[in-house]
């Protein structure tokens, strides 16, 4: 009896695991580069420009199966001898229509390196962030708005030395 049981069991294992539903990734809606930016104690903010096609197609969360927004930030290089903290904050971000004032900021997240010395793939949900965008924008300023980085700065870490290098970000669509 006990060999007939496991046998079922060893047999109703692929049964499991293909009724099992799991998320789908559809393909990002922006295309990958080999675009880089290095955000460094010198110059510690970088962006990547955001296609209009993200704002615009942004998840209504009234599908079925739900669709969620995603972005991918990928680091690919980190240079950091002092193995300080590492944490990134991350804006949607366009040119204020009145020049003299500064860029209009939408928070999306932040991230934290760990280790402190390697690199790493990270997602945030920007779906409130782009909606924040969606209400800010007409179709005319749709291309204006990019995708900063912002390397956290302490006034007693700049002087050792740091330099995160982050990959074109992924903006992909994934069916729950």
């Amino acid at each position: 009896m006990k060999l007939f049981l496991a046998a079922l069991t060893i047999f109703s294992l692929p049964l499991f695991g293909v009724s099992c539903g799991s998320a789908s990734v559809q393909t990002p809606t922006t295309t990958q580069t080999a675009e880089t930016i290095t955000l460094t104690n010198q110059n510690p903010t970088g962006s990547f420009p955001v296609q209009p096609g993200v704002i615009k197609n942004l998840p209504t969360g009234t599908e079925v199966p739900p669709v969620f927004s995603t972005v991918v930030v990928d680091v690919t290089k980190v240079v950091n001898p002092n193995t300080r903290p590492v944490t990134i904050f991350v804006y949607l971000s366009r040119p204020n229509e009145k020049r003299d004032n500064p860029a209009e900021k939408i928070a999306v997240g932040n991230f934290s390196l760990y280790p402190v010395d390697r690199p790493g793939k990270f997602s945030l949900n920007p779906v409130p962030a782009l909606r924040k965008a969606v209400a800010a924008s007409n179709d005319a300023n749709l291309k204006e708005w990019k995708i900063v980085f912002e390397l956290e700065q302490k006034p007693e870490e700049t002087s050792s030395p740091l330099a995160v290098t982050i990959a074109t970000p992924i903006w992909a669509l994934t069916k729950g």
